[in-house]
């Protein structure tokens, strides 16, 4: 188990190291991937999804949105904050990860860590476009 990892959960250290740089240029060289706490690509089965159809397609991106959403939930319970990261390098994903055939996707990147300001966004409050009409 890694250190401080409470009982309960079921986490083994596999190997240890900084994945900072690898993680960035998965994500499509995103620095939010590299300078968040944790960084994670959800891969899913997929043809294994396929195989009950076209909704198959569709319910495993479903799937791993709602993985998503659980993650930014409990972000915020704990006081972080979590994003979804939706360009990423399925390829190398793969390649790292040594898969070689389409039995295993990467449908979807996440990224947990402490709240940064973006000068590049702008936060408005809900319904801004409606003020005044």
């Amino acid at each position: 188990k890694p250190e401080n990892c409470p009982a309960h959960l079921q986490f083994y250290q596999l190997v240890s190291g900084n994945a900072q740089t690898i993680a960035q240029q998965m994500s499509c060289h995103q620095e939010i991937a590299a300078d968040s706490a944790f960084s994670l690509g959800m891969l899913a089965e997929f043809e294994t999804g396929l195989a009950v159809g076209p909704f198959g397609y569709r319910r495993l991106f479903w799937e791993a949105g709602i993985i998503g959403q659980v993650l930014y939930l409990e972000a915020e319970a704990v006081g972080v904050r979590g994003t979804g990261i939706g360009c990423y390098f399925d390829d190398a994903v793969h390649s790292l990860l040594g898969l070689a055939d389409t039995h295993y996707q990467s449908m979807y990147h996440f990224t947990v860590g402490t709240p940064q300001h973006d000068k590049r966004l702008q936060t408005l409050p809900p319904y801004a476009h409606l003020e005044g009409k």
